[in-house]
């Protein structure tokens, strides 16, 4: 999310009801090989358990000290903070930004890769799917 970490005692104000989790374990589902993926290059060791094994619901400030959001904001300045983000974001060289973005998420796009045709496999012969063509 983009935005700024408001106080503690704003955000209770806020964002009071809000709450962030992977709930999969808690509903009985085993986490997608690709979600797994996608949560160990976002959280912290720490929290990619508590996320993803222990089902563990976090507040939005909470959320953004594991790595389950990068900044939290009221709604009003959302939009504002939005803007001046994508502004700042421009001013970077395009090329450059995106070759030393694939360069820093190549490990972690070949596993989400690897991840997505693992779920892809197993939903299929869960459900006797026959194969597509040019698909194993």
């Amino acid at each position: 999310m983009i935005g700024k970490k408001v106080p503690e005692n704003r955000n209770s104000g806020i964002m009071p009801n809000r709450k962030i989790t992977a709930n999969e374990v808690a509903l009985g589902i085993t986490m997608p090989w690709a979600a797994v993926e996608i949560c160990r290059q976002r959280l912290t060791p720490t929290h990619l358990t508590r996320v993803v094994i222990l089902a563990e619901v976090f507040s939005p400030s909470d959320a953004v000290g594991g790595g389950l959001l990068d900044k939290v904001v009221p709604a009003a300045e959302l939009p504002d903070v939005a803007t001046g983000t994508a502004s700042e974001l421009a001013k970077l060289d395009r090329d450059a930004h995106a070759a030393s973005k694939l360069r820093a998420r190549d490990h972690a796009l070949k596993a989400l890769r690897a991840a997505i045709e693992t779920d892809d496999a197993a939903i299929r012969a869960s459900a006797g799917a026959v194969p597509q063509p040019g698909r194993q």
